[in-house]
Order: structure tokens, then sequence, then C-alpha cells
């Protein structure tokens, strides 16, 4: 061109585009050619120093854009312990865990715990229980539904529990509710006991794990093995999926780890790094990571017991004593009394973190 400024020569390839005249351009359905574009230096400058904007100022929208705070996504309850869960959209939080979380269990004949992690009870899964007012409903496949006065008692009977130090008081829901059962689980004998409402069941330190139980008291808590409360996050089971991926396996669900309490909107595992934290107003103590064990390794339709997911979570998360962890177990907070409303959508609150795990996590997953 006349009095054109020096120029710089920019090659822009396109599968749209074909030369028609010199510095101008048609569309096309399915050519791609190279186009010679003269470009003065002065713009070529400006587009240098604007493309590192442009990019940053979609980086930024795209922040803007994800939610600005953690959330509640799931809330499950499990009224028999072992059994299938309940998803529910809201909760009442008591001391001892969700309303009528893990009240009941599975015993055997011999007055000891059912538990999936024997292959010949792996059945437990598939029984589907809930209340309904004052009711506890059982459903099963190929079974009539079993509906049972919540407070059924036919006899007080000496139980062991898992993670109980000695056998507990549970209240025996009768002939009825144990034929039922043994037809659903085919475990033989087995009966369906219920924790009294004035258990004196409290919190014991894991010596696996090491944490000092967080209350200057006693912390009550239900037939749950460690705590009345599990939380777990949506970014860590992503993160696992993607490290089995990685190592050619399955990806697992959330249904393996059976929590209480999934959030979302965290970094992947940053929960291990929380002390104290709040969930619709209602305060906990994020006690310890929850040490995970085979019942993470059944596969819920088929009862097949696999090496996954524990295999790959030894790979990062194994921890002294083989404490192979994913979420963390809560205690409500000392001085909080009474019940709290947790509800799906309720916004969680960190209010105080435990520095040693974020140290760890920063140093682990941070890199720093």
């Amino acid at each position: 061109r006349e009095n054109a400024q020096p120029c710089a020569h920019l090659r822009l390839a396109h599968p749209r585009c074909s030369v028609a005249q010199p510095g101008r351009a048609r569309l096309t359905e399915h050519t791609k050619a190279v186009m010679l574009l003269d470009v003065p230096q002065e713009w070529f400058a400006l587009a240098l120093v604007a493309a590192p904007l442009l990019v940053t100022l979609c980086f930024v929208r795209r922040i803007a854009n994800r939610p600005d705070h953690a959330q509640a996504v799931n809330l499950f309850v499990y009224p028999i312990k072992s059994c299938a869960e309940v998803a529910v959209q809201s909760a009442t939080a008591t001391p001892r865990g969700f309303e009528g979380d893990r009240l009941f269990q599975c015993t055997d004949k011999h007055g000891k715990y059912c538990t999936p992690r024997d292959d010949d009870k792996a059945r437990l899964f598939k029984v589907s229980p809930r209340y309904e007012g004052e009711s506890l409903v059982l459903r099963a496949a190929n079974m009539p539904e079993l509906r049972l006065a919540r407070d059924a008692i036919a006899a007080r009977v000496q139980c062991e529990v898992l993670c109980a130090p000695k056998p507990l008081t549970l209240l025996d829901a009768g002939d009825e509710a144990a034929a039922w059962l043994e037809a659903a689980t085919q475990i033989p004998g087995v009966r369906l006991t219920g924790l009294p409402r004035d258990s004196d069941r409290v919190v014991v330190v894991n010596q696996d794990q090491g944490d000092a139980v967080p209350t200057s008291g006693a912390a009550p808590v239900s037939l749950a093995d460690e705590a009345p409360f599990l939380l777990t996050s949506v970014e860590s089971l992503a993160d696992l999926n993607a490290r089995l991926k990685a190592r050619g396996k399955a990806a697992v669900d959330m249904q393996r780890f059976r929590p209480n309490i999934v959030v979302g909107g965290l970094l992947p595992w940053e929960e291990d790094t929380i002390k104290r934290l709040a969930i619709d107003g209602v305060e906990f103590h994020a006690w310890q990571r929850c040490g995970r064990c085979k019942m993470t390794t059944i596969d819920r339709q088929t009862l097949k017991h696999g090496p996954e997911p524990l295999a790959t979570l030894s790979t990062f998360r194994e921890r002294d004593h083989g404490q192979r962890n994913f979420g963390m177990h809560l205690v409500p907070a000392e001085g909080w009394a009474g019940a709290g409303r947790v509800s799906v959508g309720g916004r969680l609150e960190v209010l105080e973190y435990h520095e040693e795990r974020r140290a760890e996590w920063l140093r682990l997953f941070r890199g720093q």
C-alpha cells in the first residue's frame, strides 16, 4: 500500500478460508488455505500486549462463574447400619448423629454385629429401610414390605457392636422382623436390634489415627463405627477417580464410602485441613480422617469384592498403621445443644483450620 507503515507478516491458517484477492479472504465450506496479511507493526505490537490480557480476562470470568462457597450437595441417613442409605433433602443433626441414623443393626445368632465385610453377609446392602412416621419400613427385591413400630421391643439383649469396646444393651425387634431379615439376607438366625433412647455409648479414640476426641466431655454416638457424622467431598472423589482411570481401573461412586454429608466447592482433599466448620449454622469439629476398610471394595450391584479403591488409595492416602483415608469424621461442637437442621444447599463455613493437617495438604497436593 502507498504510505504504509512498516509491516509484520502474519500467516493465518483457517480450514474455512481461501485466498480470493490479496489482503482479502472469503469463506468456503471445506477448503484449507494460508493467507498472507500485511499488518502494521503498531497493530502487531498491540496484539501481543492484548492477547495475554484477553486470556486473563477469560480466566477471571471463568472463576467468577464458579460457586463462591462450599455447600452440602447430598445428605444421607442409614436407618440400619450396613444396609442401604436413604437420600434426604434435609436432616436434623443431633449430638449423636442425624436423627434416625444407624439406630439399628443386624445381629447374628451369637449376638455379634453383621457386616458386609463378610462375603456371606453382603446381601445386607440390598435391604432398603426407611422411616415413615413412627414406622420403620423394610423393603427388598422379591420380598413383601414389612412395617415395624420404631419403638417395638421384644427383649433387651447384649450385643457386640463394631468399634464399641464392650457389648451394648440393644433392643430386639421381635421374631417377625427376624424372619423377614433372614429371608432377605440369607443370614441364619439374624435379628434386628436397636439402640435404646437412653443409650450411653460415646466416641472413643481410634488408636490407629491417634487423634484425641475434640470435646472435653463425652461425645455421644449411635451405632456408627466411630463418629456421629462422616463428611466427604465430590472433588476428592473426582480426584480419586482420575487416579483410578490413570491406572486403568473403573471409577467408583460415593455410595462406596457411606457418608452422611457430601460437600462440593472445596479443592481435592481440602476437607483434611478443616478443624471446625458450620453447615447451616450447625457447628462441628472435624475430628479425624476416616480410614477406609474392605467395605469400599464391594460393588453394590454385583456384591463382588475387588481390590479397588483401596489399592489406589494406598498409593497416595495411606498414613501410619495402614490408614487409607477418605473423608472426615465430625463431632458436634462442644456447647452446642439440642438439634439443628442441615439441608442440601446449606453453606459450609470453615471456622478454623488444623494447621498441621493444612501444612501436610499443601505439601502433598498443592506443591508448597
